[in-house]
């Protein structure tokens, strides 16, 4: 299999799900949801006024098409009282009187996360124009974790340098959630983002853990962590290639690795999952190779999650919205393997 955007669109085509995008009246979001429906990668709903929507929707939709809208201030007595009824059930909100319902529901997080736990939807994405704290706090909530999921997190999906027909793309992890893991988080991340690697690319996973040390070359507590998570990963799934820990030109680059005495390993400059020590790298990482390296770097994708959620960066592009909505349809799409999966404890 090629390793594209392009692939993720036309994969999405195939079966295309229902996905509600919370910022429905960022302009940003209008555009790729016309343009998603247009290339038939999904059927987008989106939270807002159909009143502040519908003129940005008909310069980008095919005419004729109008845009599939969710607005709890016109919302009927019977879809409120469902809505109402349905937020009562989720522990967070059970004790709350109806007008706090009410005004709860004019969030439009918990009203995008609600939409899918209700199963009007397939996948939710939210995070254009709001924090990635607060998304993961209406996500939580409402969406909550996967079946036996004990780690949360996102990774972005990086576009590497390449030839302008073919830009490979790796996955970093963790750059959303967890501020300082512990070994036996960092260990389910890497598990969880070869899991998420293999399943939007069919092919296999190599995972490096990264550091500023290559196998012993310094040390520190912060190193010992990251060989603990490594033994727990591969204790956990043997099958699965891991190397570290690595300093990242070593993953990346096979002179690197040659000098820094790691060139013999199969995975030399040839990892395609980025294991970040914590939040700080991981965040700083993204950002730099996006603004200094000129990658495109597209995400938070929320992995573990009961059901396909995800995040934006509030400075995303209307072609990474796009690649977000086609990359949570395929987790839509693949839902039941990854229920599954998680059930035996694989993220």
């Amino acid at each position: 299999m090629s390793n594209s955007w392009h692939d993720f669109r036309q994969k999405a085509a195939t079966a295309p799900k229902k996905i509600v995008l919370a910022d429905g009246e960022d302009a940003r979001v209008i555009k790729a949801a016309a343009l998603a429906q247009s290339l038939g990668i999904a059927i987008p709903v989106l939270v807002g006024s159909a009143s502040k929507i519908s003129p940005i929707w008909q310069q980008f939709a095919p005419a004729g098409q109008e845009p599939n809208c969710i607005d709890a201030s016109i919302m009927s007595t019977v879809a409120k009282a469902e809505y109402s009824d349905a937020l009562k059930t989720i522990r967070k909100f059970k004790e709350l009187t109806s007008e706090e319902i009410q005004e709860n529901l004019k969030d439009s997080l918990v009203l995008g996360c609600l939409t899918l736990k209700m199963g009007r939807v397939e996948g939710f994405i939210g995070g254009a124009s709001r924090t990635t704290a607060d998304t993961l706090r209406a996500v939580f909530s409402i969406i909550g974790l996967a079946p036996r999921g004990q780690t949360l997190f996102g990774f972005f999906l990086v576009e590497t340098q390449g030839t302008a027909a073919s830009r490979p793309l790796v996955i970093l992890a963790d750059c959303a959630v967890i501020p300082e893991p512990s070994p036996k988080q960092l260990a389910q991340i890497a598990l969880g983002s070869a899991a998420a690697y293999e399943m939007f690319f069919e092919e296999k996973a190599r995972v490096a853990f990264l550091s500023f040390s290559t196998e012993g070359s310094a040390e520190h507590t912060s190193v010992l962590k990251i060989r603990d998570a490594i033994a727990l990963a591969r204790a956990k799934a043997p099958q699965i290639e891991i190397s570290g820990e690595w300093q990242a030109d070593a993953a990346l680059d096979m002179t690197a690795a040659k000098l820094k005495g790691v060139g013999m390993n199969p995975m030399a400059g040839q990892a395609n999952v980025l294991i970040m020590p914590d939040l700080n790298c991981g965040n700083i990482s993204y950002k730099l190779v996006q603004r200094l390296g000129g990658c495109r770097a597209v995400g938070p994708v929320l992995w573990g999650t009961a059901q396909p959620a995800n995040d934006l960066s509030r400075g995303c592009s209307t072609e990474d919205i796009i690649e977000m909505i086609s990359l949570t349809a395929l987790q839509a799409q693949h839902m039941p393997t990854l229920t599954a999966s998680a059930g035996k404890g694989d993220h």
